[in-house]
């Protein structure tokens, strides 16, 4: 399945920060970072999987997620993904996928602007950011954890 602009972009979001930093221990921060959504998220599942997750698997070969992050610091974003591509004729590679762009946060709701045009919302709860987008297949939900 081809991803539009917009997914890729949403899926680029995930690989920057997992290079970044690992999560925590899953306790409440109440540190001002909170209430900004400030600070880097790992990727941890996409569609309620974990990592890695086949995203396609069709007569041009498979794709997967592999690794992703998402860091967020001063009202701006950049999102990376870690993919692996094995068509069907030829060997596996890693590639990566990114995107950035502006983002707001009002309470526990989150705007993501990339600099492509694409946009999409996601809400914080402690430690955790979640969004979808839509898919070919119907939307693709991503979990991030802080």
């Amino acid at each position: 399945m081809r991803f539009p602009r917009l997914r890729m972009a949403a899926l680029a979001v995930v690989v920057a920060g997992t290079a970044l930093g690992g999560c925590d221990s899953g306790a409440l921060d109440v540190s001002p970072s909170t209430a900004t959504g400030s600070g880097v998220y790992t990727l941890m599942t996409v569609n309620a999987k974990p990592l890695p997750v086949e995203l396609r698997n069709d007569a041009t070969g498979r794709l997967s997620i592999i690794s992703g992050s998402l860091q967020i610091s001063g009202g701006t974003f950049q999102q990376s993904l870690t993919l692996s591509d094995a068509p069907v004729l030829g060997s596996v590679s890693l590639r990566g996928s990114s995107t950035h762009g502006t983002v707001t946060v009002r309470g526990d709701r989150v705007e993501f602007h990339a600099s492509d045009g694409g946009e999409w919302e996601g809400v914080i709860s402690g430690n955790r950011l979640d969004y979808a987008v839509p898919g070919n297949s119907g939307p693709v939900a991503f979990s991030f954890q802080r």
